[in-house]
């Protein structure tokens, strides 16, 4: 049982160094943020909450975006279609930060460069025993 415990501490900890990390991130900026079933608790930066299959739907201009625990719950060959609508709704040049748990196809740094690397500009990836998160700029298109 105490194994356990110190295994969820960890998580937690680790958790919110990625949460202190992404406020630091995107203090300042409009951002439009993604949830999906399992959000994180309220950061106080969101300006407009969507999920993600509104994406297509939703219009307006955001200076970045933010994404936690939405791209895990996609099967791989719905991760880019996500990726796309989701930049053309942010525009090039708006900061990204996406953070999820580990898991098939985001396990690694290799996993996650070779996903985000197409559209990405100043890809920073961070990688931790549970969660992953990225930062980047959206590439300008063409």
């Amino acid at each position: 049982m105490g194994r356990w415990r110190e295994t969820l501490e960890e998580r937690w900890n680790e958790w919110r160094l990625v949460e202190e990390a992404v406020s630091r991130t995107l203090d300042g900026l409009r951002v439009l943020r993604v949830v999906g079933p399992r959000t994180p608790r309220p950061l106080p930066l969101a300006s407009k909450a969507i999920r993600s299959a509104e994406l297509r739907r939703f219009s307006g201009s955001y200076e970045a975006g933010l994404a936690c625990f939405c791209l895990g719950e996609l099967k791989a060959e719905e991760r880019l279609a996500f990726l796309e609508a989701w930049h053309e709704r942010l525009g090039a040049g708006a900061t990204v930060v996406i953070a999820d748990r580990r898991g098939e196809g985001c396990e690694s740094v290799f996993d996650l460069h070779q996903l985000f690397a197409d559209t990405a500009a100043q890809l920073d990836i961070q990688v931790g025993r549970t969660f992953w998160w990225v930062r980047y700029g959206v590439k300008q298109q063409g």
